[in-house]
């Protein structure tokens, strides 16, 4: 029973990973995107190598306020029972070459 909490922390931790490895991959295509057109892309499907499943399909990613000169991408786990205190929708947001984490440096495992 003690250890039971700990083991589904390391899970949630696990999984979040799959998250990170998604809104990474937007945000390097995002900034190749920006390199050879100027402004950032609106859309995940302008964007090589970005996806709106995470690499292992825990998370759905997509794009929110995105506009020329930055964006938010976040991701949400696909299934609810999967969230995690505190942690349950993890993103990144650039503003002028600026990358901001949320919701917590925590969530991403740093």
């Amino acid at each position: 029973a003690v250890a039971l909490p700990s083991y589904q922390a390391q899970i949630a931790k696990g999984r979040r990973s799959d998250a990170i490895a998604a809104l990474t991959r937007v945000q390097m295509a995002q900034e190749q995107f920006r390199s050879h057109h100027g402004s950032y892309a609106l859309a995940l499907g302008a964007l090589r190598g970005a996806g709106a499943t995470s690499p292992d399909g825990h998370y759905e990613v997509a794009l929110v306020g995105a506009h020329a000169g930055g964006f938010i991408a976040r991701a949400l786990p696909r299934d609810a029972a999967l969230r995690d205190s505190g942690c349950g929708e993890l993103t990144v947001t650039v503003s002028d070459g600026v990358a901001v984490f949320g919701p917590s440096m925590r969530c991403w495992n740093r």
